[in-house]
């Protein structure tokens, strides 16, 4: 079974936090946050930094893979199956409505012996990144999860994931394979 994360169309639009301060509230680390929820305001980026027109996306990017953005289309045909893997929290946009997927489901399948670029803190031994992850095939219970450590984590997929995913032709992103058994 492949892992993969998601990487955003460059020629799509984006959705980022209105405020700075807020971009923290959109770093999730596998714990249910839909008690206290508090939608966070984001912008619509149509326009590139070269002053480019941006596409409208399904999923939309945020500031890195440890976010997932759903338009109103994805959210109705994956949002049902996203919620088995965590929750979907409502953002506040002035220009469309848009969740982001706080993913709850926690693999810790790292084979950290076999990953590339591991950094652990020097103090306290806390994982700090990972360049390129390696898995532990009989650890990926979950067609979505994030690892326990570092946090904020990717969002990952494995391959019935991406089928399903890929199945509601949703736009503004792809798939990237990052690990597969030997």
């Amino acid at each position: 079974m492949t892992v993969y994360t998601m990487n955003y169309g460059e020629d799509f639009e984006y959705l980022l936090p209105v405020r700075k301060e807020e971009y923290d509230l959109l770093h999730f680390d596998g714990t249910a946050r839909a008690a206290s929820w508090k939608p966070v305001q984001m912008e619509r980026v149509k326009v590139s930094d070269r002053g480019r027109r941006l596409k409208p996306a399904d999923l939309p990017g945020g500031d890195t893979d440890s976010i997932m953005i759903l338009g109103r289309r994805a959210k109705e045909r994956i949002g049902s199956y996203l919620e088995r893997y965590g929750e979907l929290l409502p953002l506040a946009c002035d220009d469309g409505e848009f969740w982001v997927l706080n993913v709850t489901s926690i693999a810790d399948a790292l084979d950290e012996k076999a990953s590339q670029g591991v950094l652990r803190a020097s103090d306290d031994g806390s994982l700090l990144m990972v360049t390129r992850p390696a898995f532990r095939a009989s650890r990926l219970v979950h067609e979505v999860f994030i690892l326990p450590e570092p946090l904020p984590s990717s969002i990952y997929f494995t391959t019935p994931g991406v089928e399903r995913i890929r199945a509601a032709g949703l736009t503004g992103f792809e798939f990237v394979p990052i690990w597969a058994p030997n």
